[in-house]
């Protein structure tokens, strides 16, 4: 009976401990869920963060922010600054707020 019992108790603990984890913040940035609501990773990996892209030519993000700030990204995701010579292929469909914590999160991009 004895064993039965602490047995039980070992489920709970492994079972309360998952829980427990799964139900903390891992982390992710309201920026992250813009990039991944708005479906970026068609065109977009950020491995850094854990996400790809099926496309295999997907350009990683991961370390975007070393070189540019999120004034910068503001602007080139509303094709008004080039990269390279070319615009973003796509002008941002969100609103203000999650334009800026998407461009927040890319300046925060440097491994």
């Amino acid at each position: 009976m004895k064993q039965v019992a602490i047995f039980l108790l070992f489920v709970f603990a492994i079972v309360g401990l998952y829980g427990f984890a799964f139900s903390m913040n891992t982390g992710d940035d309201p920026g992250q869920k813009v990039f991944v609501d708005k479906k970026c990773g068609a065109c977009h990996t950020v491995t850094s963060a854990g996400l790809t892209s099926k496309n295999a030519k997907a350009v990683d993000l991961s370390t975007v922010g070393a070189s540019k700030k999120a004034d910068f990204f503001e602007k080139y995701l509303n094709k008004k600054e080039k990269v390279d010579g070319k615009e973003h292929k796509t002008a941002f469909k969100g609103t203000d707020q999650e334009l800026k914590d998407l461009t927040k999160w890319l300046e925060s991009l440097k491994k």
